[in-house]
């Protein structure tokens, strides 16, 4: 009837295709589930905090620029940082809630793909990061960002640009960092 003509060790780079078409599928299913997770619970964050009339979205350094007192810059070098002094973005503030999920589908496809070379394990270069005081605002790496903290990572390797200014900070009356009670805790967060 039917004949297999090709040779078992000629076939096996056609099983290594479909494994990788495989992994790649589940990778991809991986990343859309959690984008929209992510969304759905960002869109849960800003109804609550509307309710609540707390800010939910991230500093813009932008915006913030006129009011500080910044005396000058410094590169800081590459350090590894906590997500979770990450408080703002320069210009890109609209774009993702506090905790860095995405706030709308437009940024579906980019959050998808970084997510997959983020399950692949694919090295990626440090996100780019200004630092004012204690807090950091992101210049370079929203999307890494956001797809580290969907998975449970807690610091990320950034290159850091330390701005020499003085305080107050608008953001530290608005921080709950100093009342333990007050910080979110990752497993009870909507």
């Amino acid at each position: 009837m039917f004949e297999n003509r090709i040779a078992p060790f000629e076939a096996a780079h056609l099983l290594d295709r479909h494994l990788d078409q495989n992994i790649y599928a589940q990778q991809y299913n991986t990343a859309l589930s959690q984008f929209r997770s992510a969304l759905l619970r960002a869109r849960l964050l800003r109804l609550a905090r509307a309710l609540s009339r707390r800010p939910s979205k991230l500093y813009d350094l932008n915006s913030l620029k006129p009011g500080l007192r910044v005396r000058g810059s410094f590169y800081a070098g590459v350090q590894v940082v906590p997500i979770r002094a990450i408080i703002g973005s320069e210009g890109r503030a609209a774009d993702f809630d506090m905790q860095f999920r995405p706030v709308s589908e437009a940024a579906r496809e980019r959050w998808v793909n970084m997510a997959i070379v983020y399950l692949a394990r694919l090295p990626l270069p440090p996100i780019q990061l200004i630092r004012v005081g204690t807090a950091y605002f992101v210049r370079d790496g929203h999307h890494r960002i956001s797809v580290s903290r969907a998975f449970g990572q807690v610091a990320m390797d950034a290159e850091v640009i330390t701005w020499n200014a003085t305080p107050p900070f608008p953001w530290e009356s608005r921080r709950p960092a100093e009342n333990p009670s007050l910080v979110e805790s990752p497993h009870l967060s909507i």
